[in-house]
């Protein structure tokens, strides 16, 4: 099963909840401090708020995604995703590892509770951007265009619920550039291959978007109210106590699951 799979227009199926053991997980030396620029040994993995689009020539489907991390460790998405005739959009808050909300997907509410598709494409980037400049965002001080070909090793993927893949052979151009002190600009042509034997066919995609480096503000206070909000929880079995609850702020939630 290859990540083209995952992440191409299957937006009516129903995804597991992710991106904490993916993203999140990737970045274990997070930027925990405010700066005027990248430090030195920073890797692609350890952004505070990135924008991300991801185009697949020929299937009229393209995604918006914006990421936010908060030092609380709650991760919040902001998704446009775009078919022919079709645009849903909407949020989806990861809270505590445990509690997904979700609101807008008006049409599709089901794609609110899941993060699997903006977490493999965002693995793919920053596998991708570590494979072209593998020093870090810190050594790109001016524009670079650089061309990567692999014949030999796949890029591997995966989250909680989703794997998949790209087999070798695949080659990538990437332009990478600082778009400020602690943001890159980047923009990658993704070539690759899918099938087997004599069935072997070649795709390509397009991931541009900015990774900011910089410690943020997190775009929802913890006062915000939850009455617009949906709210799953990421694992089955919790307890009646905490699923019965009706928190009415993000921070009302986050306590609650604190607490247990």
């Amino acid at each position: 099963m290859s990540a083209l799979a995952v992440a191409r227009p299957r937006l009516r199926e129903s995804l597991v909840m992710a991106v904490a053991s993916l993203w999140l997980g990737m970045s274990s030396g997070w930027v925990s401090d405010a700066r005027a620029e990248i430090s030195p040994g920073t890797r692609w993995a350890d952004p505070s708020h990135v924008k991300l689009g991801v185009e697949f020539p020929g299937e009229g489907y393209h995604a918006d995604w914006e990421l936010f991390r908060c030092d609380c460790g709650d991760l919040l998405v902001r998704s446009e995703l775009n078919m022919p005739g079709e645009v849903e959009a909407g949020e989806t808050l990861l809270v505590g590892g445990r509690a997904v909300l979700s609101r807008g997907f008006d049409r599709e509410p089901e794609l609110g509770s899941s993060l699997d598709a903006p977490a493999l494409m965002m693995q793919l980037a920053l596998r991708l951007l570590e494979r072209a400049a593998p020093g870090g965002p810190a050594t790109i001080t001016e524009a670079r265009e650089i061309e990567v070909l692999e014949e030999v090793s796949p890029i591997e993927l995966e989250s909680y619920s989703a794997v998949g893949g790209f087999q070798a052979p695949w080659s990538l151009t990437a332009n990478v550039e600082p778009a400020g002190e602690t943001r890159r600009r980047f923009d990658l042509r993704f070539d690759f291959s899918v099938g087997a034997g004599g069935d072997i066919q070649r795709g390509a995609m397009r991931l541009k978007g900015i990774a900011d480096f910089a410690t943020l503000e997190f775009p929802l206070a913890g006062s915000v109210a939850l009455d617009d909000w949906s709210l799953t929880w990421r694992m089955e079995g919790e307890s009646a106590e905490l699923t019965d609850a009706k928190p009415e702020t993000l921070d009302q939630l986050r306590a609650l699951i604190r607490g247990r």
